[in-house]
């Protein structure tokens, strides 16, 4: 009897004008070409799932509008483009990626504690040819760690990372006055007004993504005096 064949199954590519589509859904308008390379790169990143835990998204059409579009809803919550970005516990690279496509002039770090995930990231990030620094650290001990980091970016970014206000903690060392923090979370949560760190929320933006993964979400921004 012959073994079982555990080749993967080969999927079909996602498309540009899926998340393009997405996210013009939503009301954030990105090129082709950006759509594109967010198109590669989430297809390896679907790729390198099958031997590293990054998603639970397995669908590549649900993975367009969970992680794609959805961090591309960033554009509706940041009016000016940042100078520095850092995604902290990036897990697959979202938001990060989205950030760093929708501001390719910008500095945008991707930090996570566990290195595997990160080589995995690295990998996605050069098929894709977009530009990004990985940073293996707890975000926790990155100011005693590395004090270069301490007050250089001017937005955090968060998904998916836990409590709003542990979040603050880590992020509020790394902000520079006037900087923001921008968590995604559902329409329901009820985060508090002021976080660690002398930060007080500035604004809600509220977005409807579209099928397959239809549902309300909401992009918290808090400023740091």
């Amino acid at each position: 009897m012959n073994p079982p064949d555990q080749t993967p199954r080969r999927r079909d590519r996602i498309d540009g004008r899926a998340i393009r589509d997405g996210a013009s859904s939503i009301g954030v308008a990105i090129d082709d070409d950006a759509a594109r390379r967010l198109a590669v790169y989430l297809d390896a990143m679907l790729d390198e799932n099958e031997h590293v835990n990054l998603t639970a998204v397995r669908d590549p059409s649900t993975a367009v509008v969970l992680h794609a579009v959805d961090s591309l809803a960033i554009a509706l919550a940041v009016a000016e483009p940042p100078r520095a970005v850092f995604d902290l516990g990036t897990g697959n690279g979202f938001p990060g990626v989205a950030c760093a496509v929708l501001w390719p002039s910008a500095r945008v770090v991707l930090c996570d504690r566990t290195q595997k995930k990160l080589i995995a990231i690295v990998r996605c990030l050069q098929l894709a040819g977009i530009v990004a620094e990985p940073l293996w650290a707890d975000a926790d001990q990155l100011p005693a760690r590395d004090p270069a980091q301490l007050a250089a970016f001017d937005l955090v970014v968060a998904r998916a990372v836990g409590d709003p206000a542990a979040v603050a903690r880590g992020s509020a060392p790394l902000l520079a006055p006037g900087g923001r923090l921008a968590l995604w979370l559902t329409a329901e949560d009820r985060p508090p007004v002021t976080l660690a760190g002398g930060m007080g929320r500035e604004r809600v933006v509220r977005y409807e993504l579209p099928e397959p993964a239809r549902r309300t979400r909401a992009i918290n921004v808090w400023r740091k005096d």
